[in-house]
């Protein structure tokens, strides 16, 4: 199971970046997401993130929305994997829409 932070979710609008933003300049769009809002998975009861990627896909993506377990959202970064990674957590806050 993730291990999770205390901080609260994030909210409707939120722009995040994924930690592998790091791997691409600072101003690039690659690996941000617009927060669309919460779900619950409706046979686990689990909440789910719905979030938006703010970047082109590969052709093949057709629908740039994704779902994401609260849980592993707002997990940190598995250091062992990434050691190389300086962000704390899988997603973090960039600005408020």
């Amino acid at each position: 199971m993730p291990e999770l932070d205390n901080r609260p979710p994030f909210k409707s609008g939120d722009i995040v970046q994924h930690f592998k933003h790091e791997r691409y300049p600072a101003d690039s769009p690659m690996y941000t997401y617009r927060i669309l809002g919460y779900a619950t998975h409706s046979e686990t009861r689990e909440t789910l993130v719905i979030y938006e990627a703010l970047y082109d896909l590969y052709d093949e993506d057709t629908l740039k929305v994704f779902a994401r377990p609260l849980d592993m959202f707002m997990s940190k970064v598995d250091k062992k994997k990434y050691p190389d990674i300086r962000q704390e957590y899988r997603f973090e806050f960039l600005s408020r829409a």
